[in-house]
């Protein structure tokens, strides 16, 4: 899976990488290892670095069940910073924060520093 992630429960913080090709089943398949985690808590961060995908199989459809998937599995919500350097990723990144329930929990950057400022968050 070109999807990788690593818990902080310190800071509540989910640090998300992902490279190559992505898919619809990559997208899912890590929102279902994610709520699978032990480690994993209702309401944390998440800091998704995609600026190495450098193809999305991602569809606008696959982004409808995404945004089912978090509203059927997710009480209480995180936010989310997806941080996308391709135009056609930030798109759809864009395309799924417009589609989520609350579109304030989801921010699209360009920069890490960006998305680490809307996070709250310093480091990693």
């Amino acid at each position: 899976m070109p999807i990788k992630y690593e818990i902080d429960p310190s800071r509540r913080l989910i640090l998300t990488t992902a490279d190559g090709v992505l898919t619809d089943t990559d997208v899912i398949g890590h929102k279902k290892a994610l709520i699978a985690d032990p480690a994993f808590q209702p309401g944390m961060l998440e800091l998704s670095d995609v600026r190495d995908v450098n193809q999305l199989d991602v569809t606008p459809e696959g982004i409808r069940v995404f945004t089912s998937f978090d509203r059927a599995h997710d009480d209480q919500p995180g936010r989310l910073a997806i941080v996308a350097s391709e135009d056609f990723v930030f798109g759809m990144a864009r395309m799924y924060q417009m589609s989520t329930t609350d579109d304030s929990n989801v921010g699209v950057f360009r920069s890490m520093e960006e998305a680490k400022e809307w996070l709250g968050v310093d480091g990693t």
